[in-house]
């Protein structure tokens, strides 16, 4: 199911024909507005936006005309989740990169448990609402846009039947980026996301980086099976697992492109292109041959 054209073909479409359906769940802060910037060209384009958001978002603003929204009531405030998320910046700007990685695992592991709750009970919240979900099903969407800052959104477009497309900016120790995206990044060369290490690491750096990327390996398979597996199965009625519900995005393409800011300090296969770092929503709108 090849999802990127879509897309790509939702943002090439002139604005004077008829609109495609985009349906959206987004993440918060720099997440949304890295998104937003996608979806304001699909709405100028002609193409009608849904966004997923609840009550307690920091950062989308449900007032907006631009976009339609279906808005889930939460039972924890704004200012919940803003000292959330300046716990995990605080510690990730301040203080990692000056803990050990045993400390960092735990720290890590405190702040995603923390988040993990708040998550779970956006995720009640939409399955939970059988009248909301038959009606996203009414419409008809061509595609959706997830950002999995929040879950779920994966476990929603696979109940919809509708193919989505993942934007993510990183996760600590790029767990996610190369366990579900197969991102290459030998721990000899490339820092976890959360140190201020260079591709010149040192044999102190380079082990203590490739027992950080041990431990948020073990963390993200631990807080799958044993948290997101259960729950996905939960929800969906019948045994269901988080790589169910991604098989899509790990089967959309056999080439993997990824966009860098520094020099390459990647051990690339042969089906792995990069090219000079370019704002998202260009990536989508400018099509790459390889």
């Amino acid at each position: 199911m090849h999802v990127l054209p879509v897309l790509l073909s939702l943002l090439c479409l002139t604005a004077c024909g008829d609109g495609g359906k985009v349906l959206v769940w987004p993440g918060e802060f720099s997440h949304w507005l890295n998104m937003k910037t996608i979806l304001d060209d699909l709405v100028d384009r002609g193409h009608t936006v849904t966004i997923i958001t609840h009550t307690a978002t920091p950062s989308v603003a449900t007032n907006s005309s631009k976009f339609n929204f279906e808005i889930l009531p939460v039972p924890f405030t704004q200012e919940d989740l803003n000292k959330h998320f300046d716990e995990v910046l605080r510690y990730w700007m301040y203080d990692m990169a000056e803990d050990s990685f045993l400390g960092a695992a735990m720290k890590i592991k405190e702040i995603v448990d923390k988040g993990t709750e708040q998550n779970k009970v956006v995720c009640r919240a939409l399955f939970s609402n059988k009248g909301l979900i038959e009606k996203l099903k009414q419409e008809h969407y061509e595609v959706m846009l997830i950002d999995p800052m929040w879950m779920c959104g994966d476990l929603l477009a696979q109940t919809l039947d509708v193919p989505f497309i993942l934007t993510l900016r990183f996760t600590f120790g790029n767990a996610m980026e190369r366990q579900c995206g197969q991102l290459p990044t030998p721990p000899s060369y490339v820092p976890g996301i959360g140190f201020e290490y260079t591709d010149q690491m040192d044999f102190a750096q380079r082990l203590k980086n490739f027992l950080f990327y041990l431990s948020q390996d073990i963390l993200l398979h631990v807080m799958v099976k044993i948290k997101w597996d259960p729950f996905y199965t939960e929800l969906a009625g019948e045994f269901q697992n988080i790589d169910n519900a991604q098989h899509n995005v790990k089967t959309l393409k056999t080439k993997l492109h990824f966009s860098h800011i520094s020099h390459d300090p990647l051990h690339k296969t042969g089906k792995t292109y990069l090219w000079p770092h370019m704002p998202f929503y260009q990536t989508l709108a400018t099509p790459r041959s390889a």
